[in-house]
């Protein structure tokens, strides 16, 4: 009985210890929405990037499966990595400007990551706004592939959410008023 409950104490502390942090990739600028936003800037101004924000909730990290957290890479909440990656987007399409009349902001209302085989996803609410007053908020939700194995969906939810990251900004630059932005 002495080394049935010493072993089980052991499978627990080594399930315990050996749960693994997945960290998402550094953004990657889109292709797709680079072309979008050069075919803007003939119509648009240059923006500076204020805050993103989430309502004070600060999340860096949300659970997997009660596996292990997926979560940014340098620990900044996912609103930051968001504005990130948004003012990359600009700065390679020469449309960011920090001396820039208009300031975008953004406030991500919800974000949520489900890893269920057969409907894995991310998904964001986000309220997109300039200092000239214009806003609008956009939904966005990125399907990915999942597993049964939680290991597998793990890794394949830390993968898939910079992917996730460029569909959400492609909405927010293809909104019909995303130019008033920046009047």
């Amino acid at each position: 009985m002495k080394y049935l409950l010493l072993g089980f104490m052991v499978l627990v502390a080594t399930l315990g210890l050996s749960g693994c942090a997945n960290k998402v990739q550094t953004y990657a600028v889109s292709t797709e929405n680079l072309l979008a936003l050069k075919g803007i800037a003939t119509k648009a101004k240059k923006v500076n990037v204020g805050n993103f924000t989430d309502s004070g909730k600060n999340e860096k990290e949300v659970m997997c499966r009660l596996a292990a957290p997926v979560g940014t890479p340098q620990g900044q909440t996912f609103a930051s990595y968001i504005q990130d990656a948004f003012k990359k987007e600009l700065i390679i399409a020469n449309m960011y400007d920090t001396n820039a009349k208009n300031t975008i902001s953004m406030n991500l209302n919800d974000i949520y990551g489900s890893t269920v085989l057969g409907d894995a996803y991310w998904s964001f609410d986000v309220t997109v706004k300039s200092t000239n007053g214009k806003s609008y908020n956009v939904k966005s939700k990125y399907d990915y592939e999942s597993s049964f194995s939680a290991m597998s969906a793990c890794s394949e939810m830390q993968r898939s959410f910079p992917l996730a990251v460029q569909q959400l900004i492609g909405r927010i630059i293809h909104h019909p008023k995303f130019v008033q932005l920046t009047k």
